[in-house]
Formats: structure tokens, sequence, C-alpha cells
């Protein structure tokens, strides 16, 4: 069976399992920069260095036209942009004087965050690019919500809309077998339940929460596997049994390391800000 491998880039965020000619292509094409560390258990990961055939690869000159290099090299600047301003004072980013009139910092705002909104990208723009335009605009739109807490409204605010119904919970595939469950879980955009619904275990502590009606008997060895919309990264771990819910039950992972922590965290983040 041919090796498979984990890829993390600068961020955490983690591409696998993909094969060395997976690899090779996405490194043609331009869409594999800032590979930092390579696992190829989806556990362990390692200096790119020190898997030298990887590192053949992704050293290999790449070949890209004057579209594909304008978008990458617009992705870079949008990813060193937004580290440069992490503990930058909203105000200077905004270049707006601390003192400003609400009028003012709304101004100065959509003059900036006009160039990320995702729905303004054309069609042909890469995921890479689209990523971090995401990124960009949600990092800009939270620092706005600050902001905004800072003004007393001069009039009423008006009726808030109807609640919508709930969105149904991501339907979990549980399958019983020899050594245990093996659970498949697919996450829409901005749906991080599973992560947060259980009070005392949620992903602070490893654990998230299956949604079925499948009976679970605590310590049950658990094989997992979540899918992120619009993700190629997916979260492949082991875990035990840790209880059993109403509707469902938790899951202890035991194998988790710090670069999908990290996707966890991001993904959390992104869906609670909404």
């Amino acid at each position: 069976m041919a090796q498979e491998y984990w890829l993390a880039d600068s961020e955490a965020r983690v591409l696998g399992p993909i094969g060395l000619d997976v690899v090779t292509t996405l490194h043609a094409r331009g869409k594999l920069a800032d590979v930092r560390a390579v696992s190829t258990d989806g556990k362990r990961f390692t200096p790119l260095r020190e898997v030298p055939e990887l590192q053949q690869v992704l050293s290999a000159p790449v070949t890209l036209n004057d579209s594909q290099r304008a978008q990458l090299e617009a992705t870079t600047q949008i990813r060193a942009w937004l580290r440069s301003i992490e503990r930058q004072p909203t105000h200077e980013v905004l270049k707006v004087p601390s003192t400003a009139s609400r009028d003012t910092w709304r101004a100065a705002f959509f003059a900036l965050v006009h160039r990320y909104v995702p729905s303004r990208l054309p069609a042909d723009t890469t995921p890479e690019l689209r990523l971090a335009c995401e990124d960009a605009f949600l990092v800009l739109a939270e620092r706005m919500v600050e902001i905004e807490k800072q003004f007393k409204p001069s009039v009423p605010p008006p009726a808030p809309p109807p609640l919508p119904a709930q969105e149904p919970w991501p339907a979990a595939r549980v399958q019983h077998r020899d050594n245990g469950l093996h659970v498949s879980l697919s996450l829409k955009r901005g749906d991080a339940r599973p992560f947060t619904h259980d009070v005392e275990h949620n992903w602070q502590s490893d654990c998230l929460f299956v949604s079925s009606m499948e009976r679970a008997v605590p310590n049950t060895p658990v094989e997992i596997v979540v899918n992120f919309e619009g993700h190629v990264t997916q979260l492949n771990a082991a875990g035990r049994v840790q209880a059993a819910r109403v509707g469902g039950f938790t899951v202890k992972l035991l194998n988790v390391g710090e670069a999908q922590r990290a996707m966890i965290r991001t993904w959390v983040a992104r869906a609670t800000a909404k």
C-alpha cells in the first residue's frame, strides 16, 4: 500500500491523508507553498526536512500561469497582513483616530473590508485565496463589533426577528465493528455543536458529542472521522465512549495532536463568531 502523508502549514492547518502523487500535483499548481511539518500517521508531526522524499517534491520548481501566480502572491500578502495586525489596535488598522465618531469608524471599516467580502470574489478564485479573504473579513468584522459596542444606540433597537427554525443535528453514521464503533460525521460550515454541546465534556477536553440512536457502552473503543464543509482536511482520531447521553453519546479523543486541536479551535471560533 502506498505511503500517505498529512501536511501541516504555519497556521497548524492540516491536509491529509494524501499520497505522494497528489502532493506532486498540488505542488505543481502552487498550492503547497507553506508546508512546515509532515506526519505519516496523522498523529506525530516532524519537520519537512526529515522526510526527504517529500522535501524533494516540494523543492521542485513551480510553474504557474499569470493568474495563479497573482493569486498565490495575494494569498501570501493577506496572511502576512493578518499576522502583522494581531496585536495592533483597531484604530491603527483602520487608520482613524481612537476618538473618531461612529460614522468615521464605519466608513473606514467598509472601505477596507469590501476587498475581502467572499461574495465579491471571482468564480475562478483559488480555495487558498478565498479562505484567506474569509479569514480577513471575519477578523475585521469581529473588530468592528467591538467598536460598535462603545457607542450607545441613539434610537431604540428594532424588535428582534423571529427565531429561525433550529438546524437538525449533523447525522452521524455509526457502525459496530469487531473492535468497537466506527463513526463518520460531516459538519456544515458554522456548525460546531458536536464540539460544544456537552457542558462538561467538550472540545476543550478533547471530547465531542455524537448524535445517534445507536447504543454505546462507556469505554467502547471508537474510530472517528469528521469532515468539515469547505475544507479538504479531515479529523481522524481514535477514542473511547465517555458517557451515554440522551440522543447520543460523548467520545473522548485519545490521540489528538496540537495541529488537530488548532483546527478544532478555529472551527469552533468561526462558528461561535456568527
